[in-house]
């Protein structure tokens, strides 16, 4: 079965035309003027673009925008259901270290912060390729931390 099954049509005509045209998401992201960690996740049925987004990638991608924002609209709200337990090589080692270190981040965000949470909707990552001997990676996630409040 191929990745883009379960997606929404407009998701997989994108992620089509990215794959056809041999573009990456930094690319298309530059068109864009958004993240390029934001436009994969659109591309992934993870985000909703604008009607701006939309003409934008119907324009670098050579689609309809009536029928892009169409199969937009057809698909309902962006897909955010989680997976507890990754089984994707790449994405595995991050779930894996943040349930790892939950206690420890927890806790010192607590006595950086107050006590609170992290906002998931107000989530902007970033991954960054560091050059090195080594080729690491470094992976950014910033948000809004919520207090708590007392009633």
């Amino acid at each position: 079965m191929n990745s883009t099954d379960k997606l929404p049509p407009a998701c997989a005509k994108l992620l089509h035309e990215k794959v056809r045209r041999k573009l990456t998401f930094a690319q298309i992201s530059a068109e864009l003027s958004r993240d390029e960690v934001w436009t994969a996740a659109l591309f992934y049925g993870r985000a909703s673009p604008t009607h701006k987004d939309i003409h934008q990638l119907a324009s670098l991608l050579s689609l309809s925008a009536e029928t892009l924002e169409e199969d937009f609209h057809m698909a309902g709200p962006p897909i955010r259901d989680i997976c507890n337990n990754p089984t994707n090589p790449v994405v595995a080692p991050f779930s894996d270290a943040i349930n790892l270190y939950e206690p420890a981040i927890r806790s010192v965000l607590v006595e950086k912060m107050g006590d609170g949470a992290v906002s998931a909707p107000h989530m902007k990552v970033r991954v960054e390729k560091i050059e090195n001997k080594h080729s690491e990676v470094r992976l950014v996630l910033e948000s809004k931390y919520v207090p708590y409040q007392s009633w």
